[in-house]
């Protein structure tokens, strides 16, 4: 790393106990596209680079990319995927799998994401299961990918009968993450990532770590406008915590065997919200947002936080924009039908990470149907 010049780059080691102590950086800094070829060197051994990304990506990032990468001496080759989540599925997966044998990519070789979730998620799979796993790379572009999806090695494709169904939990070799890539981004597709910051904010104690000189809930509260115009220190300050935030949780509990269960806050909602819209009409970052306003709901009902905090998180909410409703068209009994088909379902029980306490959670396969189903109709 040392030839990456550029000011203020800052790494976070996300290490795997479980696999005697591999560990992987996730490199963070501002308009270091163009400099990627540097740190991909130095951390792997590949002649050839297979990138996926999309048709909206691709445009704004390919070019730049492919100098730096070629300055470096590698081969490299694009899969052009559709956009959205519609498209994390079987076809991409096969497309991506395709490509990879015509270039002829051999075991030592990468494929590297450039993209947002959906393209991190599909091109993880596609890389641990060519050549019975192959090195995988994450050049995250959207604030989702950046503080949450390139993090921690789950990947996974939808089936028509749930999100992420398909999967396995496959490690990078590294992350890239360039906050400059966000300044494409819509308001709206910026908050798609802020319902992740938002839960980290919910979660923050549980996950072991305080980085900050105050809660990250309050850190939220006084950052609003610097974080909406994307201010250079803010957003590498904001998303470096929320990286180690998340580190802290996968490096004691890889393939969530427990704690790591507490990273779904507001998933369980929210996932199905998303299934029942066909992955049509809602982006992920409103289906978890509503999905956190119903947990935290069921949690006042059984009592383990007070009003308080309860108007605390749904006041941060909203400071957010984040305002959103199910569609009317969605009725409950579909969405309780989702959830039982959930990949968290223990036992034929629905799990639920519910707040406990100030920034605190735990994961519960109690909760009462009655109580869901008011949770449910309180987000219409």
């Amino acid at each position: 790393m040392e030839n990456m010049t550029e000011d203020k780059i800052q790494t976070v080691k996300v290490e795997i106990p479980q696999q005697l102590g591999y560990f992987y950086p996730i490199i963070i800094g501002e308009n270091i596209l163009d400099k990627v070829g540097e740190p991909v060197k130095n951390y792997t051994k590949a002649k050839k680079l297979l990138i996926v990304t999309n048709k909206t990506v691709h445009p704004l990032y390919g070019k730049k990319i492919k100098a730096s990468l070629l300055k470096e001496g590698f081969e490299i080759d694009f899969v052009i995927l559709e956009d959205g989540e519609k498209h994390k599925n079987i076809h991409s997966l096969e497309t991506i799998w395709q490509k990879a044998i015509e270039f002829k990519l051999e075991r030592k070789d990468v494929i590297v994401a450039l993209g947002g979730g959906v393209i991190g998620d599909v091109t993880g799979f596609a890389a641990s299961t060519y050549l019975r796993g192959i090195d995988f790379g994450q050049i995250p572009t959207t604030l989702l990918s950046q503080v949450d999806s390139s993090v921690g090695g789950k990947v996974a494709i939808n089936n028509k009968l749930g999100k992420n169904l398909i999967g396995s939990f496959y490690q990078p070799k590294f992350v890239l993450t360039d906050i400059s890539t966000l300044k494409t981004l819509s308001v709206e597709e910026l908050k798609v990532g802020l319902a992740e910051v938002l839960k980290y904010g919910m979660i923050e104690k549980s996950c072991g770590l305080n980085g900050l000189n105050i809660s990250l809930i309050e850190y939220l509260k006084q950052n609003k406008e610097a974080i909406f115009a994307l201010n250079t220190n803010t957003i590498q300050e904001l998303v470096k915590y929320c990286c180690e935030l998340k580190a802290a949780v996968v490096n004691k509990d890889e393939k969530e065997a427990g704690l790591r269960a507490i990273l779904n806050f507001g998933h369980t909602i929210g996932h199905a919200i998303e299934k029942c819209s066909n992955y049509e009409n809602i982006n992920h970052g409103q289906a978890i947002a509503i999905g956190m306003k119903g947990t935290l709901f069921i949690s006042k009902a059984r009592k383990l936080i007070d009003e308080n905090y309860y108007k605390t998180c749904l006041e941060l909410l909203d400071l957010y924009g984040m305002d959103y409703k199910i569609n009317k068209s969605i009725n409950p009994e579909a969405l309780y039908e989702a959830m039982l088909g959930d990949k968290k379902v223990l036992s034929g029980k629905i799990r639920f990470v519910l707040s406990t306490g100030e920034s605190e959670v735990d994961v519960f396969n109690d909760v009462d149907k009655e109580i869901i189903f008011k949770a449910l109709k309180t987000l219409y």
